[in-house]
């Protein structure tokens, strides 16, 4: 079983060495490495290239963008390179557990599963928090979980056969950069055959790259994931089965949006559908509290309470010297 290991590459001359180590020393020999520069203006092609120097015997291809295009569009240069039966991505501010490759191979010739994922490690700068997902090997009810918000939609976190891509028509959204995994993975596994799950933290999920949790988005990052939750919401709501799990995660991006948007964007990040009555089944506590402000429009309750909680959250992770990941 052939693997491919696709990496994209944008400002992250601090992380590449340790990301590209992980997979040049993966002990799973059948693999093919595809980084692909996203026009990066540091040196991270540099470095990388001074790392693969160090692995001569190991298959890579690196390709690149002539203009930086965005991570979806980087994703989807190394899938139409890619020649694997199986895709696995890494973030390349990321890294993998050594044998990370093995046990997701076996696991796919033990199962036959179109869709195999992990658990993985939330990693700040001195301490770390274990990730455990809700799994069930039955496709269509997977995808509600990771509709739901019940689950991470990482595709980081998924190893995923390549023919699905093929067979479903599905790929990365050039443009779509924010909320890019949950446009796609939930969707991919609705045609699935199976999914399998190595009940190990196999991925390490860094946290400290960049910004401040309090950062407002921009109208640009507003706009595209609005248009994710469109894209679900035309894909998934045609399906019954799928009506609770599709509110649920209407609720919950909507709420986690208004809640980090600055307040002269609440009318913009409005416009993300969502069905009354709210759901909170997957939010956090704060999530929930906000939702009844979102759902009503109490803009001025909205950003007091918004404000005052970032404030305080953004001081607790200053405290235990974290960072979240923009």
């Amino acid at each position: 079983m052939r693997l491919s290991v696709i990496i994209p590459i944008y400002g992250v001359e601090r992380f590449i060495e340790r990301c590209a180590r992980s997979v040049m020393e993966q002990d799973y020999p059948d693999k093919e490495i595809i980084f692909v520069d996203d026009a990066s203006p540091d040196a991270s092609m540099t470095v990388l290239k001074r790392v693969l120097a160090d692995y001569p015997e190991q298959e890579v291809t690196l390709l690149s963008h002539s203009q930086n295009r965005g991570l979806a569009a980087a994703r989807q240069t190394g899938l139409e390179a890619a020649g694997g039966d199986y895709i696995v991505s890494l973030d390349s501010d990321d890294y993998l557990e050594r044998n990370a490759l093995t046990l997701l191979a076996r696991k796919a010739e033990e199962t036959g599963a179109d869709m195999v994922g992990m658990d993985c490690w939330f990693e700040w700068n001195d301490n770390r928090s274990l990730y455990r997902g809700q799994w069930t090997e039955d496709a269509k009810a997977y995808s509600r979980l990771l509709l739901s918000g019940a689950t991470l939609p990482g595709v980081c976190l998924h190893m995923i056969r390549r023919d699905l891509y093929r067979r479903t028509q599905l790929q990365p959204i050039e443009g779509l950069n924010s909320g890019e995994d949950y446009v796609l993975t939930p969707r991919l596994s609705w045609s699935a055959n199976r999914i399998a799950h190595v009940e190990q933290p196999l991925y390490h999920y860094t946290q400290t790259n960049t910004g401040s949790i309090v950062h407002s988005p921009s109208e640009t990052h507003i706009r595209q994931i609005v248009r994710v939750v469109e894209i679900l919401t035309d894909f998934f709501g045609g399906k019954p089965e799928c009506a609770d799990a599709l509110r649920a995660g209407q609720w919950l991006k909507k709420t986690d949006l208004m809640m980090r948007v600055a307040r002269k964007d609440y009318v913009l990040a409005d416009t993300m559908p969502a069905k009354l009555p709210v759901a909170v089944d997957t939010m956090s506590m704060p999530q929930r509290l906000a939702a009844p402000l979102v759902a009503h429009r109490r803009w001025t309750l909205l950003w007091l309470y918004s404000r005052s909680f970032n404030g305080l959250l953004e001081l607790i992770q200053i405290l235990k010297g974290r960072r979240k990941k923009c």
